[in-house]
């Protein structure tokens, strides 16, 4: 039976998930999570945020008992550069060549400096192609292989979120085909539209729950610690605390809100019919009221991802309550997923 790491490194923690497959059977082996270091200057102290990661992600997986070694890893959404490009029919060994081209009008570095990725979704009758295409920049690429090697870890792959989180979609939803995925983050949260398991938009917003913690710190003169608690507790509901927690979160969640909208106008675009479903994603997906208050003002379906439904968890106690609590280990799920499914 092979088993895989998914390892999710976020902003303030690392998440892990190991997954094994046997006969179209998918088996959760260990699930976990650990802060990260904090550094306020992560540009001057890169060498040393990394060192200390590598620590970190040892320390959860001693803690785990996990001896598996073959890991695979995400690239954060806000430092990889995606778009959908449409070609003319060409041949095989012609589309690097004009994505290269298409590249420089949208990829802000040397072409030099960064690593270009692309998956082909779509060939109409006439040959035509439309391209999902990734770009990262060489830099980050190799300062994650560094990583993984210092702490004896087989990387088997590099990915963007939004592929992998398809996967979570295709396993745990598989009837469904269009839809629009927000993945909430501490300090980012990410967009991505997918249709018939095909990724068609990538998009990284610079605000994510703590964005939302700070508003509440800041309308109601509370520390982080008790603003985080006071979200957590009682989030959008207009009936707590006489809606002075949602009041003071609004603005946030209307930029968010705004966003999304966009995000599904060029849906239809893209597409040429709209979104099924939105799907929240993440550490902030939970947020009390948030599914209801974005069906409210979208007037979209919203469902909460729950990356487990159809995986088995009866090897033990894990720790967390994953019915409530697993979209937040959604990516390293998806992640682990490569191979299985």
């Amino acid at each position: 039976m092979s088993s895989i790491l998914g390892i999710d490194i976020g902003q303030n923690t690392v998440k892990i998930a190991c997954l094994s497959g046997e006969n179209s059977k998918v088996t959760l082996e260990a699930i976990g999570e650990i802060r990260t270091p904090k550094d306020e200057d992560k540009e001057a102290n890169k060498e040393k945020l990394l060192t200390e990661t590598g620590k970190v992600i040892k320390t959860l997986l001693n803690d785990l008992k996990i001896k598996n070694k073959q890991a695979m890893v995400s690239l954060p959404e806000d430092e990889v550069i995606s778009r959908l490009v449409r070609l003319p029919p060409l041949k095989d060994n012609e589309i690097m060549d004009a994505l290269r081209f298409e590249a420089e009008t949208f990829v802000p570095f040397p072409l030099d400096e960064v690593l270009i990725d692309y998956e082909i979704i779509e060939k109409d009758d006439a040959g035509r192609l439309t391209i999902f295409v990734i770009a990262a920049r060489n830099d980050l690429i190799n300062n994650y292989l560094k990583l993984f090697k210092s702490i004896g870890l087989e990387l088997l792959a590099l990915e963007s979120p939004a592929i992998a989180l398809r996967r979570v979609l295709k396993l745990a939803m598989p009837m469904v085909e269009r839809v629009v995925v927000v993945d909430m983050g501490d300090k980012f949260s990410d967009l991505f539209s997918i249709n018939k398991n095909n990724v068609y938009f990538a998009r990284s917003l610079s605000v994510g729950g703590e964005s939302l913690t700070r508003a509440i710190s800041l309308n109601l003169g509370l520390d982080m610690a008790s603003a985080e608690e006071y979200k957590k507790a009682y989030g959008l509901k207009e009936d707590q605390l006489e809606g002075k927690i949602k009041n003071a979160v609004m603005p946030v969640f209307n930029d968010i809100t705004e966003e999304i909208r966009k995000t599904l106008a060029l849906f239809v675009e893209d597409i040429g019919k709209p979104a099924e479903l939105l799907i929240l994603s993440g550490g902030g997906a939970n947020l009390p009221g948030m599914a209801e208050e974005l069906t409210k003002v979208l007037g979209i379906e919203v469902q909460v991802l729950q990356p487990f439904i159809n995986i088995d968890m009866s090897k033990g106690q894990f720790g967390y309550n994953l019915n409530t609590d697993g979209c937040k280990f959604s990516l390293a799920v998806g992640l682990a997923l490569r191979s299985l499914v």
